[in-house]
């Protein structure tokens, strides 16, 4: 009888580009103008949860699917704030923390996960065209192998 050796990096399909994006805006805001602007479709789909020593955040999700070019965009808001109970005996009850979906990019304020990217979306022409909106303040192509925490883009 044969044995079958099988690699993890067999089934890992799924290609995809990040692309941080830095603005100020609140979330349905960009969305719409990327829509305008990208000639897509953003539209609310959920929230991500990550928990981080015993504190959940909350993470924004928009999703534009084109099931005819099998490809999904995510934009995904990349910074959570957290009020919890001051211990310190302190004048304030309660502190604001902040909880980053990709702690590696902590200054940027929105991921855009682009899957199954082809020929058809030209990344750099995507990330022009995010640079052009006014309320955008920079956007830059994300380096994947970089990143530490990939296990908070599988959604």
């Amino acid at each position: 009888m044969g044995v079958y050796k099988l690699h993890l990096n067999d089934f890992n399909t799924a290609e995809y580009e990040l692309i941080a994006i830095h603005s100020t805006i609140e979330p349905n805001k960009l969305a719409y103008l990327l829509n305008k602007n990208l000639d897509v479709k953003f539209q609310l789909f959920d929230e991500i949860y990550k928990s981080e020593k015993n504190v959940q955040g909350s993470f924004e999700r928009y999703l534009f699917e084109n099931n005819e070019q099998e490809i999904s965009w995510n934009l995904v808001v990349n910074k959570s704030f957290i009020k919890e109970k001051n211990l310190t005996n302190t004048f304030f009850d309660l502190v604001e923390k902040t909880m980053y979906l990709i702690p590696e990019y902590k200054n940027s304020d929105f991921i855009l996960k682009i899957e199954n990217e082809n020929e058809f979306y030209d990344v750099d022409h995507i990330i022009k065209s995010i640079n052009r909106i006014k309320f955008v303040t920079t956007s830059y192509a994300i380096d994947v192998n970089k990143i530490k925490t990939k296990s908070n883009l599988i959604f």
